[in-house]
């Protein structure tokens, strides 16, 4: 499931045209740690998320179930 939510959050940064760098400004975070925590290597809080949900202008339910219709393709 992690996984999944990551790649949705990537995509969707993609589908944004916003870089890492971008997100990362609007987080107050390096660049580095935001592209630890899309890959994986770093852990995303619920804080992190909500904000990230912010910036990509979406809500938890829609960004779920992009998820959700990732987990089932």
């Amino acid at each position: 499931m992690k996984e999944l939510v990551l790649k949705t959050l990537r995509s969707m940064r993609i589908e944004k045209n916003y870089t890492q760098e971008y997100i990362s400004i609007e987080l107050n975070i390096s660049q580095s740690y935001y592209g630890r925590i899309e890959n994986g290597k770093a852990d995303l809080n619920i804080s992190n998320l909500y904000k990230i949900l912010m910036i990509l202008d979406t809500d938890y339910i829609d960004f779920f179930l992009q998820v959700k219709a990732k987990e089932e393709k």
